[in-house]
Parts: structure tokens; C-alpha cells; sequence
């Protein structure tokens, strides 16, 4: 009877899965060659550092597991949320096997002991290390070969093997220069180098494991009136949730009931309490200080706002930097060249009239010594580590090249409005009548504009909110366009007409106030007029605030050598005001979108690497055409936005900290790339010569692998102050 076919299960344009069993850049190599020709797969990418394979394209799940299974990985479905892999049981287990055995095998190797007693021992200890400890080497290096590849697994596999055989035709020849402790030393070192590896690694995705981690694995599910502990996994969209203080917000959802005070700096990045109410959104990882909320999800998992900062990570760790594909190419041929200097060292060797145990030796050490590890490593964990951190720091790298054009950067161009500033008006000053007092204007102001939905109408009641004047009842409320406000305020003296908008509207004259309209409408400021049955009160001046730490930002650009270029499609005068605010020389004012992109390329065009900084949506031609695009962006919004980085909860502070980790991190690689390629170039050749002991030779590999990734964590280190130099 025939059997049926699993249906297909393709991917949704983009998969990523872990992989468990690489151990080298030609691990990765041979992956990624592998993926490529599984059909529907059209971009692959395999990195070693986080143990991950991303397929783009239309191919199917089980095909693609498949096609690791037969390169000699093992798949690891990622679909559900799932904490870090964990390494193989069996890899766990051997290091202490390992040392156990090696221990008595070294001090007898080493002591030169060569009573039959002694020989027989440590005959027996190395043949023990290679069946239990060493297994897996050759297990590999078996199914490798095969498949007519190599990787680590083959070297040390051959090294030992090479080094156990000759040493057991000595022994059982009546000979007594043995080096059976070659065998247990290389198998243990390599193996202690692979835990200390791992170790590094998992320090290093530490920083987006703590941020997945913001949002609990159970909730507190509202069933009618009673609460019910379920897993975060089993919720959908619509269900009511219950948070109460000190705990955080499993979901993205609007609040249904009740008040809290909630801290919102992990994912937006400001440190202040933000009041949220009914009606209010809250966002996955928020921290409830006061108050019992009860919370509809709306969005949930990978499509919170938690989520797609974590999948945003998670994408630009998978990718490649331009960097790294020479590491990759040189790494997928390397394993069999290194074999063939192997073969021809022991040949040289013979040739030369020297004895086996020379030959033999230099062979292994040549072996030992080239593993490839440092050389896949070198890239990806620093890029590992650099996004990490940058997602600590509130920086999101969307696209990894983005870190090499930021070290060259040397031309800013900034847009103002939400960018620079605010991006919504607030109160400036307030000019009042004789007789009149700041506090009488904005509360009759606030209580005309307490209907209103104009952004500066609500600035007004804003300022009186944050000045704690009472709110004054309205009625008859009025809102002719382009014109004003008016309504019915209940004051204390009695209900009274107020009149909040233009010169004309308010019946102000002409000569009221002129020299404060004047002077503040060339500072950029836009100016209301007030009234109050027919009589002038006063003037209030409304303008687009600077961000905190503009100036600061500025002046950290400037002493990087950055020119700060400010392109606005606002007014002359605003853009003036903000530009004389923060030091700026170079302005343009009144630009389309068009413009924006003109300058951009006007600026490359005369050799300058620039930048754009902007909000991602008018700012988005010009952002596609600079070197490098930086949005700014909140928590919820930034999957939204198509920039190579995103500042998370809009600090621009935060572009020197972009540009900061792009040039530390492609520092980490560059020096990471001379290491791993100068060990090799200068190690080999002293191998073949027969001047590095195999037991040196493994420790050294050992040790450059870990002195790789240790320099790539010092990133976990780079200061958040715009201007730390790390």
C-alpha cells in the first residue's frame, strides 16, 4: 500500500533554523553549499557564531532539514519560542572523560617512562580517550568523507589517528619512542577549546536573550471574573489579561481597566513614568510600577513590539558583513589544502632521511594547528556582539554592511522636525494684557481649546495640564477652519466667550502686542491670540521644541570630525531658530522630498560618505539614497521602518552611539581577521617544519579560537554616552 506524502510545508519567504554540529568556517561553508541547492532556495546564509541557518525563497522546511541532515548537522526548529540551544548531552560529557584519561596518560608520556607496564597503560588510556572522548571526531570525519568533504573533524581525526598508529607500531615492534599522549592532549584540548568557545558565544547573545526575556513565559488570563496562570503561548488576540504592579506586560494591547504608572524605557528608551489608562496602548516588556491593569492583546509574540525589535536582531546577526566572504571562501578550500601540506610535511620529512616519529609529528602538528575555527569566528561573533549591544543601547541594525559604511561616515545630513525636535508644538512664552496674569490666560485658553483636536490646541491644554490649573467647563464649542476656536468657558466671574486663533478671529488690533508677535514669529514661534468677551488678554507663542540632547548630539558629531548638515521642508525662520539653538552653519530650509534626495547626492557626488537621519517617512527617498540611513523610530514602529539602523524611542543621542558601535565593531573584525589569518600563515609552516609539538599546536588552536571571540565580547562593553569613545 502506497503511502501518502506529508504535505508541503513551505517557508514563508524566509526561514531560519539552529544548527547543532558545526565547529568551523568549513562547517558553515559546506552548510551553506549544501542549503543552496535545495530547490525553492534562492539566498542562504549560515553563520557560525549564533548556530543559525537563514534560507530565503520558497522551499519547504522538511526538505531543507533534510539537506542538513545529509551535510552532517542536525536541524533545530526555532518556529516556537524556545530558549538557547543547549550543547549535545554527549558534547557535554567528554571534556571530563577526556581530562579524566588524559591526566595519568600525560604524566607518563611526558616523563618519558618506558617500562613495558608504563607502555602498556598508556597504550590503554589512548585507546580509551579515542572510543569514548574522541568518538565523535571520527564518527564525523567517517560520514565526511563519504560525501568526499572535510572540516575539523577530519584533521583531528587523521592527527590522532596518525599519532596513535605510529605509536602502536613502535610499541609492538620492541620500540619505546611513543606518543600515545598526543592522542588524549589533542583530543582534550580541542575539546576544552570548544566548551570555552560556546561559553563566549552564549555571553555573547546574552544581550537579546535579556531583552526576548522581557516578556513573561505565563500570564494571567481574565476568564469572566476569575484569573487563570496560562502559558503566553496558548493567548490570542482579544483576550483579556491581568498585570499587576511589579509585573511586566506580556502583549501589545490597549488597557480596558484600570490606571498605572509604567516604565516603557527598554523598548522606547525614555526613562520617565508614563501615565497609561483605558484606552491607552501598552507594549509587550512594559514595567507596571502602581495600579492593576487589565490589558486586550492586540498583537502578540513575534508580532509585538518586543518581538520585532528581538526578530530585527536576530536578521541582521544572521546576515554576512561584505568583510567576511573572503574569511568564507579562503575557510571552504582550507581544510583540504591543509591536508595536502600535511601529507607533503611527512614526505619532506622521510625524504630528508629523518625518522618516523619526525615525520609523523610534524604531519599531526600541521593538522592540529590549522583547524579553521578562528577564521569562521572572527566575523560573525563580533557582528554577534555588536548588534547585541547596539539593541542594549537602543541602536537596531537592520542590514550588518551598514557597520563598515558607518565608520567612514563624515557628512550628517538631519531633518528637524521629529527628528532634531519634537515633533509637535508646545508653549514657548506667554505675553499677556495689563491686569492679565499667565495663569488666568491659559486656563481660559485651555478651556476654549478642550475640544479641540488642532495639535496646537492641544499644546495649550498641555501646558495648563502641566502648570496644574483647573480645567474650566465649555460649551457652544466652534472651530472654523484656518481661523480658530471659540467657545463658552465657565470662569469663575461666570461664563464667558473666548476666542483662541488668528489676529482677525480674536478682534485683537493691530498695534496689541506688535513688537512681541514680531519678535517671536522670527524665532520660528507660531503666535495665537486670545480674547475674552471681546477684550484682548494676551498672546501665546507655540513652537517645535528641540529633543533633549540635541545639543549634546551635535557637539559629539562635531568633535568626530562629522559635518552636520540641517534639511528641513520647514520654514526659513524655523529652521533658523533651531539651527542657531544647536550651532548648526549649514542650512536648508523648505525642501521636498525630491530636494532632500538632490543634496544627498549633491554631497556623494563631491566625495563625502553621508548619512540621512530622519523619521522614515517623508525622509524616506533621501534615506535610501545616503550611505547610510539612520530612522528614527519608537518601539511599535520600528519593523515599519526601512532604514539600515533604527533609534529606538527617537534619542539622537543615539546616531553618535550608531555610528560609535559601527566603527568599534568593524575595528573587532579587522583585528580578529589579522589574528585568525596570521596564526594560520606563520603556524603552518613552523608545524611542517617539525619545530611545534601536536600538543603545543592544539592548545594554540585552542587558545586562538577563544582569544577571537574574547576580543569580539570587549563590544559588550561600549559605553551608551553619545560621547564615549568606548
Amino acid at each position: 500500500m502506497a503511502t501518502t506524502p506529508a504535505p508541503a510545508d513551505p517557508i514563508q519567504g524566509r526561514a531560519t533554523f539552529g544548527v547543532v554540529g558545526m565547529h568551523c568556517g568549513s562547517c558553515s561553508a559546506r552548510l551553506e553549499r549544501a542549503l543552496s541547492d535545495v530547490p525553492g532556495a534562492t539566498t542562504v546564509t549560515v553563520n557560525l557564531a549564533t548556530e543559525t541557518a537563514t534560507v530565503r525563497g520558497t522551499a519547504d522546511w522538511r526538505t531543507l532539514f533534510d539537506a542538513t541532515r545529509a551535510a552532517g548537522f542536525e536541524p533545530q526548529d526555532r518556529r516556537q519560542r524556545a530558549a538557547a540551544p543547549a550543547p549535545p548531552a554527549t558534547e557535554r560529557s567528554h571534556l571530563p572523560v577526556a581530562i579524566a584519561l588524559t591526566a595519568p596518560l600525560a604524566v607518563l608520556g611526558m616523563a618519558h617512562v618506558h617500562e613495558e607496564p608504563a607502555l602498556l597503560i598508556q597504550f590503554l588510556l589512548a585507546t580509551a580517550v579515542l572510543l569514548t572522548a574522541g568518538a565523535d571526531f571520527y564518527r564525523q570525519a567517517f560520514l565526511l568523507a563519504r560525501r568526499g568533504t572535510a572540516n575539523m573533524s577530519t584533521l583531528v581525526a587523521l592527527g590522532t589517528a596518525a599519532a596513535w598508529g605510529a605509536s602502536t607500531w613502535t610499541w609492538a615492534h620492541g620500540g619505546h619512542e611513543v606518543y600515545f599522549e598526543v592522542v588524549g592532549v589533542v583530543i582534550t584540548l580541542v575539546l576544552a577549546g570548544r566548551w570555552m568557545e560556546r561559553r563566549a558565544r552564549a555571553r555573547a547573545g546574552e544581550s537579546l536573550r535579556a531583552l526576548a526575556k522581557l516578556v513573561p513565559n505565563t500570564v494571567r488570563l481574565l476568564d469572566g471574573s476569575a484569573e487563570l496562570d496560562v502559558a503566553l503561548d496558548s493567548v490570542t488576540v482579544g483576550e483579556r489579561l491581568v498585570v499587576r504592579p511589579g509585573e511586566r506586560v506580556p502583549v501589545d494591547g490597549v488597557v480596558v481597566e484600570g490606571v498605572s504608572a509604567v516604565d516603557e524605557a527598554a523598548l522606547t528608551g525614555e526613562s520617565a513614568l508614563v501615565t497609561r489608562g483605558v484606552g491607552s496602548t501598552v507594549l509587550g516588556g512594559s514595567l507596571l510600577h502602581e495600579g492593576r491593569l487589565v490589558v486586550e492583546a492586540r498583537r502578540i509574540g513575534a508580532d509585538s513590539a518586543i518581538g520585532r525589535i528581538v526578530r530585527l536582531v536576530e536578521e541582521a546577526q544572521a546576515e554576512k558583513a561584505p568583510v567576511q566572504r573572503l574569511a568564507d571562501r579562503i575557510s571552504a578550500v582550507f581544510v583540504p589544502v591543509v591536508m595536502g601540506i600535511a601529507v607533503l610535511a611527512a614526505a619532506t620529512h622521510a625524504l630528508l632521511g629523518h625518522d618516523a616519529e619526525t615525520s609523523v609529528l610534524a604531519a599531526v602538528a600541521v593538522l592540529v594547528i590549522a583547524c579553521p575555527c578562528a577564521l569562521g569566528l572572527a566575523t560573525p561573533t563580533a557582528i554577534l556582539v555588536g548588534t547585541g549591544r547596539a539593541a542594549e543601547l537602543g541602536v537596531l541594525v537592520r542590514d550588518v554592511s551598514a557597520l563598515e559604511r558607518a565608520r567612514r561616515v563624515d557628512t550628517l545630513v538631519i531633518d528637524k522636525t521629529g527628528t532634531l525636535t519634537e515633533g509637535r508644538p508646545s508653549v514657548t512664552a506667554v505675553a499677556c494684557a495689563p491686569g492679565v496674569d499667565e495663569a488666568q490666560l491659559l486656563m481660559l485658553a485651555a478651556g476654549a481649546e478642550r475640544w479641540s483636536e488642532h495639535p496646537l490646541g492641544r499644546a495649550i491644554v498641555e501646558e495648563a495640564l502641566r502648570r496644574g490649573l483647573p480645567t474650566l467647563a465649555s460649551e457652544a464649542f466652534a472651530a472654523p477652519v484656518g481661523r480658530g476656536v471659540s467657545a463658552l468657558v465657565h470662569a469663575p466671574e461666570g461664563p464667558t466667550e473666548v476666542r483662541v486663533g488668528g489676529r482677525a478671529f480674536t478682534d485683537t488690533p493691530e498695534e496689541t502686542f506688535e513688537e512681541a508677535a514680531r519678535r517671536l514669529g522670527a524665532a520660528g514661534s507660531t503666535v495665537v491670540w486670545v480674547s475674552a468677551g471681546g477684550c484682548s488678554l494676551g498672546l501665546i507663542a507655540l513652537a517645535d521644541t528641540l529633543r533633549a540632547g540635541a545639543a549634546g548630539a551635535i557637539d559629539a558629531l562635531r568633535r568626530r570630525g562629522v559635518d552636520v548638515i540641517l534639511a528641513t521642508g520647514d520654514q526659513p525662520a524655523a529652521a533658523g531658530a533651531v539651527a542657531a539653538a544647536l550651532g548648526l552653519t549649514s542650512i536648508h530650509a523648505g525642501l521636498q522630498p525630491a530636494d532632500k534626495v538632490a543634496l544627498v547626492r549633491r554631497l556623494q557626488a563631491e566625495g563625502h560618505v553621508v548619512a540621512m537621519v530622519g523619521d522614515g517617512v517623508n525622509d524616506a527617498p533621501a534615506l535610501a539614497a545616503a550611505d547610510l540611513a539612520i530612522a528614527i523610530g519608537g518601539g511599535a514602529d520600528v519593523a515599519a521602518e526601512a532604514a539600515a539602523m533604527t533609534l529606538v524611542g527617537g534619542d539622537i543621542r543615539r546616531v553618535v552611539t550608531a555610528l560609535e558601535i559601527g566603527q568599534a565593531t568593524l575595528r573587532i573584525i579587522r583585528q580578529n581577521l589579522v589574528w585568525a589569518f596570521g596564526f594560520n600563515i606563520l603556524a603552518i609552516p613552523v608545524a611542517a617544519l617539525g619545530l611545534l609539538n601536536p600538543m603545543i599546536a592544539s592548545g594554540a588552536m585552542a587558545m586562538s579560537s577563544v582569544l577571537v571571540v574574547s576580543n569580539a565580547l570587549r563590544l559588550r562593553h561600549l559605553g551608551g554616552r553619545p560621547d564615549n569613545r568606548g
